[in-house]
Parts: structure tokens; C-alpha cells; sequence
């Protein structure tokens, strides 16, 4: 199967699930119930976990492809590409790599990391893998104009 297509707001919401350790499975279980009291535990919705289960209703397809087989973000700004590498590597500006305007360099993920980035990211950005060593790669991710 191939990946959605998704809003940036329900990829943050899907990666705040993953990130308490909630499997796919569930996470669509809870999506099925529909209560949005069950979704407090993962901290605030983007706008609100209502959005995301009524996203849910009416596209259910579409978001458990997305949950179970990846997606695709279709714009992605980068302040919320920092966004996502907190929640989904737990990396941090600063201290994890530096932002050069058009760029953030510094990163050191897996080989595995940095292929499901290269598949969520929008076609805006442009993942290098600049150099390996071992299972480490440093790696730099640069605005790409499309034209």
C-alpha cells in the first residue's frame, strides 16, 4: 500500500500517541470508540483530539492507512519540522542540532531514522545524509525549493 497523504495537525497527533508507546492497533481502537476523554492522556490535540476522531469518522480509510502503512505530510513549515523531531526522536534544538535558517544540521540519526524521515517529510525539504559512521549518521535537512 502506498502512503496518505496527511495534514501536519494529524501527523503531530499520531506521533504523540506513538510516542506514550501505544501501539497502531489501539491507537485505531480508540479512534473507533470516538471518546475524546480517552486521548487526555497524550496531552493537547492539534486543535482538539474531537478533530482528529471526526477526521477519523469521516475518512477512516485513509487515517488507519496512514497509521498502519506511513504517511506523507503535504507541507511541512520548519518550525514544525522541529515539532515533529522532538516528538518523534526526541530531538532537540540546541542541543541535538542547530538551525541555520534554511537548513537544520547536526542531526545523528539511524539508518532506519533517517529513512522514515525521508518518507513522512514533505517534498519542501531535503533529508543529506552527510556522513556515516558505524550505525550513525550525520545527517542535515535543507529547505528545497520546488519550482
Amino acid at each position: 500500500m502506498s502512503r496518505e497523504k496527511l495534514a501536519l495537525n494529524h501527523a503531530i497527533m499520531i506521533e504523540m500517541i506513538r510516542r506514550s508507546g501505544t501501539a497502531d492497533f489501539e491507537m485505531i481502537h480508540l479512534l473507533k470508540n470516538g471518546n475524546s476523554k480517552d486521548f487526555t492522556p497524550y496531552g493537547e490535540g492539534i486543535p482538539d483530539w474531537q478533530t482528529f476522531i471526526d477526521f477519523y469518522r469521516t475518512h477512516t480509510e485513509k487515517l488507519e492507512n496512514a497509521i498502519i502503512n506511513g504517511y506523507t505530510i503535504t507541507f511541512l513549515t520548519k518550525n514544525a519540522l522541529k515539532t515533529l523531531l522532538k516528538i518523534k526522536y526526541d530531538l532537540v534544538e540546541n542541543i541535538d542540532y542547530q538551525d541555520f535558517d534554511f537548513y537544520l544540521d547536526g542531526l545523528v540519526l539511524t539508518k532506519s531514522q533517517i529513512e522514515d524521515l525521508q518518507n513522512f517529510i514533505s517534498l519542501n525539504w531535503k533529508v543529506i545524509d552527510k556522513q556515516s559512521a558505524n550505525e550513525k549518521h550525520h545527517v542535515k535537512i535543507e529547505l528545497h525549493y520546488m519550482e
